[in-house]
């Protein structure tokens, strides 16, 4: 009888403990949606979802974005697609330091990004009156990031990454071609050369 409360006891407790580590290790969620706060800066809506392969060692990412308008038109508005793929060189894994718990992940990706905007501006040049004009742009882009994701208290998930791309993109001016031939900084939707990609996403699982 005593043999038997021994055993008993012992399996309760293996029970108990083996719950408790259940619930210290969180499960991660295979897909989450995200959102680019930065983009906000650029008056863009950009909404993305990952998602994640058995390992947590690959994905795929989906994004879009509604733009709205750019300090260097008038007015305008447009749209992005982007996809790309993941390679996690050190999978998401659950860690623990003290009372701190949280998946962690390093990877590389591959992306390629298209953008449409069409966008109305003044043209101002000497001994005539302002002309407006209308230009359309459309552009891909292709490049590589090397980013960082972490769990932030089990519900969200932060990813920052830095990387960049070649931008190709192809100008129209329906309307006829202004007098002044635009100037694009990197930040224009007609800018046109070595695309830098910086940012950082949040994400919730789903």
């Amino acid at each position: 009888m005593k043999n038997l409360i021994l055993t008993l006891t012992f399996l309760s407790c293996s029970l108990f403990v083996l719950a408790q580590d259940n619930d210290l290790e969180f499960k991660l969620p295979k897909t989450f949606i995200k959102l680019s706060p930065l983009q906000f800066a650029l008056n863009t809506l950009e909404l993305g979802i990952e998602t994640f392969n058995p390992t947590y060692s690959k994905s795929f990412n989906l994004s879009a974005g509604l733009r709205s308008g750019s300090i260097a038109y008038d007015e305008g508005a447009g749209g992005s697609l982007e996809i790309s793929f993941r390679k996690y060189a050190a999978p998401m894994k659950f860690r623990q330091r003290g009372n701190r718990m949280s998946y962690q992940g390093i990877y590389y990706s591959f992306f390629l990004r298209g953008e449409y905007f069409k966008g109305e501006n003044t043209d101002y040049y000497y001994g005539s009156d302002p002309s407006k004009y209308t230009e359309k742009t459309l552009s891909l882009t292709p490049g590589f990031t090397i980013g960082y994701q972490k769990t932030l208290w089990q519900i969200l998930l932060l990813d920052v990454y830095v990387g960049g791309g070649v931008k190709f993109t192809d100008i129209e001016y329906p309307d006829g071609q202004p007098v002044y031939e635009p100037y694009y900084d990197v930040f224009d939707p007609g800018y046109s050369g070595i695309y830098p990609k910086i940012g950082a996403k949040i994400g919730i699982g789903l």
